[in-house]
């Protein structure tokens, strides 16, 4: 019995990652410290990565006449289908990316009229977040989640555990009023966030809670609201903390890039 050829596998880029999010950090650090919100700080940084996706997508489509030669029409047939797909699925990205990024700021707290000097202090960090915080906090995201996909099935504790960790990249400031900041977020995205358990969450159609449990968990609404909203701080508390650091890589690239049509 014969077996289908192995797929090859497709380059992957893995230089520029780590170098990027230590200038997204840096730019967030410095923009925040002379005033901008951190919605308008998310924005323009989505703005910029949208850019540089629709600069790609420019060479991209310049691939359309460098068909190999000599081949069949079919082959050249082939070939611009398949631009014509990457171009499309680049465009579709630069104009998520974006519109993410207005979404969530959208749905952020309009800060108060503060002076020059308030202006210039950064968040501060919470060091610790309280059992009762955590508790209201995964009940909001529990009605979430069971809303949205309809499953009970999860293993709470664990949810407790995620959060624990994930909410200190909420600052002390924010905490109090976090609930509503949550569920003010999850109005405005349900349809994106039914995108994302319909195709990852459970009985989805990739679903694979072993490739990322997150997915599965009630705390994944919190990792979404932090992922539009303060993606660095919360990729910094989650690797000091947690040991699964490609869990929220994966979870990440799910929600940022996967909800696109399979």
């Amino acid at each position: 019995m014969s077996h289908p050829p192995e797929r090859r596998k497709l380059p992957l880029i893995a230089v520029y990652a780590e170098t990027a999010a230590n200038a997204e950090q840096r730019v967030t650090e410095l923009l925040g410290a002379a005033g901008a919100s951190p919605a308008e700080v998310h924005t323009l940084i989505a703005a910029i990565q949208a850019g540089a996706v629709e600069g790609a997508q420019g060479e991209v489509i310049e691939l359309d006449t460098q068909a190999p030669a000599d081949r069949s029409d079919q082959v050249h047939e082939g070939w611009l289908r398949a631009v014509e797909t990457i171009a499309g699925r680049l465009a579709h990205i630069a104009d998520r990316t974006v519109r993410q990024a207005r979404t969530a700021a959208a749905v952020t707290d309009t800060p108060p009229v503060v002076t020059r000097a308030e202006r210039a202090s950064l968040p501060t960090p919470a060091d610790s977040v309280g059992e009762d915080q955590v508790h209201q906090v995964l009940e909001a995201a529990e009605r979430v989640f069971v809303s949205v996909t309809g499953y009970t099935g999860f293993d709470r504790d664990l949810s407790e555990e995620i959060l624990a960790v994930v909410l200190k990249s909420v600052s002390a400031e924010q905490q109090e009023g976090y609930v509503r900041q949550l569920e003010a977020f999850a109005e405005a995205n349900r349809e994106r966030l039914g995108q994302l358990y319909g195709k990852y969450g459970p009985g989805g159609t990739l679903a694979d809670e072993r490739h990322c449990y997150l997915t599965h968990q009630p705390a994944s609404v919190v990792v979404c609201e932090r992922l539009d909203t303060v993606p660095m701080w919360l990729n910094g508390v989650w690797n000091d903390e947690l040991d699964a650091e490609l869990t929220l890589e994966r979870f990440t690239k799910h929600w940022r890039f996967g909800l696109g049509p399979s």
